[in-house]
């Protein structure tokens, strides 16, 4: 499948750009975070010295990748490292990439190359799903790049300390980075060695919980670069959960490549859902993504459970019956309008996304017509929508005909325009409620920023001053002048 959801993409995620050495990691979205500030008992972390091995990170992609890299930035600060912003001097620049679209991978080479301009003695540590498929291609973006496939990501972890420590001695960074390297590659490869157990970046922590996945659509190669689906034990999970929200974690995104194929000893992601929410008292709990067809009667009843957000984006492709097989999916556009029913059915006015690929191979005008349809009839409050890339080694590399970029492009905007009327609908549903909400980023300057729990994305009037984490606010009005799709969608009152 697609790496999907809302307002998110190929593009470099913005860890780390508004800090201080006083706080070695951070988001854009969270700010500047410190224990004293959050009140909730983080993890201690050694104080990084004017000395210390400088880390920087770009991320590209999906949800997981985010994840992935706020995992790999807290190893590093666990270690001693000072973690910068993007535009800051470094000595190791860690690029986790993405393979989903050629666009993904032409903005990662152009990432790296601006990266080691501005850092011309920096080491490139590069990983995700594009290194895991083209090493040779990403090797030779820069001769200080060391490559780390996708499967071995984890292995980057295992090397922070030895890079901190090769930093402290004055040793060549590059050939430590190639020998921790070689060395993390011979490791038995730990899927879900990835835990963002304090909540570094923001106050709502993805917990992965899936990786790999056993469709093999015709246009996807995140299966060839992930491999099989694999599931975290429902123990594990619940133990990752409880731990989490006894830091103060007030909300967990699971996170997987297809969430839909959580599978474990008979416990499935319906199961899952069910023992979280007994096995923890207020930590709220997201899906991130689910395939339409998988929505039955087990995934409503744990949908409708009071912790679950109201929030489910499909991964939906397409509106064309003819398009869907082509692309190997496995359902029908009937089976959307269900899903959507059915989970609207036992919660009032869920947030409903949904993913569409424009301009797959043999589309036609008709086909278009029939995608078009169903989002009016599907009422969604965001479209992710973006064209077909071919993609070597995928069933769809080699079909025809092949859709004018310029008429996907087209259809692609149509799309996007009823994503924007579907959110400004929704946004405008919300005022005058009140809602729970979770605030992410309360700096010394800009607005105070929250997330709905139905996925809206809040600026928030007369929060108490440093205040972080979850809240019932007041909804105030709706933003109808965004300048970008990141922007806040409402304006809201704090009440408690």
């Amino acid at each position: 499948m697609y790496a999907s959801g809302r307002r998110t993409g190929p593009t470099p995620s913005r860890l780390t750009t508004r800090r201080s050495p006083s706080t070695p990691a951070s988001s854009t979205r969270s700010g500047a975070r410190s224990a004293s500030s959050r009140g909730r008992g983080a993890r201690a972390h050694p104080m990084p010295s004017p000395q210390s091995l400088r880390v920087s990170f770009r991320t590209f992609g999906c949800k997981l990748n985010q994840a992935e890299t706020e995992s790999l930035a807290a190893s590093f600060a666990a270690a001693g490292a000072l973690v910068v912003g993007s535009g800051e001097p470094a000595d190791v620049v860690v690029f986790n990439t993405c393979t989903v679209t050629s666009k993904a991978e032409q903005k990662a080479r152009r990432e790296m190359r601006l990266a080691l301009r501005l850092n011309p003695d920096a080491v490139a540590v590069v990983t995700g799903c594009y290194a895991e498929l083209e090493p040779e291609a990403v090797a030779a973006v820069a001769p200080r790049a060391v490559v780390v496939p996708g499967s071995r990501k984890d292995g980057v972890r295992a090397m922070a300390a030895g890079l901190v420590a090769a930093g402290l001695e004055g040793l060549d960074l590059l050939d430590e980075s190639r020998r921790l390297a070689a060395r993390a590659m011979g490791r038995e490869p730990d899927p879900f060695g990835f835990v963002a157990g304090d909540a570094r970046f923001h106050s709502r922590v993805q917990l992965k919980i899936q990786d790999g996945c056993d469709n093999r659509c015709a246009y996807c190669r995140v299966c060839l670069a992930r491999g099989r689906s694999v599931s975290l034990p429902p123990n594990e999970a619940l133990r990752r959960a409880a731990a989490l929200e006894s830091a103060g974690v007030p909300e967990a995104v699971l996170t997987g490549v297809n969430l839909s194929q959580y599978r474990y000893g008979g416990v499935d992601l319906p199961g899952l859902l069910g023992l979280l929410v007994a096995g923890t008292s207020s930590m709220g709990f997201r899906v991130s993504s689910y395939e339409p067809d998988r929505v039955d009667e087990a995934f409503v009843r744990a949908f409708a459970l009071p912790r679950v957000r109201p929030h489910l984006h499909l991964s939906i492709q397409s509106g064309s019956d003819r398009v869907l097989a082509a692309m190997g999916r496995r359902y029908g556009r009937d089976a959307v309008l269900r899903a959507a029913e059915a989970v609207r059915a036992v919660r009032d006015d869920p947030f409903i996304g949904a993913d569409i690929i424009l301009g797959f191979p043999g589309e036609g005008d008709d086909d278009f017509r029939g995608t078009v349809d169903l989002l009016e009839r599907l009422e969604p409050a965001w479209v992710h929508a973006f064209t077909y890339s071919p993609r070597p080694g995928t069933r769809a590399w080699d079909m025809k005909p092949r859709v004018p970029e310029r008429v996907a492009v087209e259809r692609a905007a149509i799309v996007q325009a009823i994503a924007e009327r579907g959110r400004a609908a929704f946004a405008s549903r919300r005022v005058g409620r009140v809602v729970d909400a979770v605030v992410e980023d309360h700096g010394s300057v800009g607005p105070v920023l929250a997330t709905s729990a139905d996925y809206m994305k809040l600026r928030l009037l007369e929060a108490p001053p440093g205040f972080r984490g979850a809240c019932s606010c007041s909804v105030l009005s709706a933003i109808t002048a965004r300048p970008s799709e990141s922007s806040p969608d409402l304006v809201a009152s704090f009440i408690s």
